[in-house]
């Protein structure tokens, strides 16, 4: 017979803050290198 594993057992990770903190923060920091590609991209176009 197999053995059983309660379900809080079988988790493979946690949730809650630090995953969401970590996801934020990352986004955050891609929308920075979009907005700075963005200005770059209009100094080049205007010959600076």
């Amino acid at each position: 017979m197999a053995k059983r594993i309660e379900a809080d057992d079988a988790k493979q990770g946690r949730q809650g803050y630090p995953v969401l903190a970590i996801l934020t923060v990352s986004l955050g920091l891609a929308a920075l290198a979009w907005l700075a590609v963005e200005f770059y991209a209009q100094l080049i176009s205007n010959g600076m």
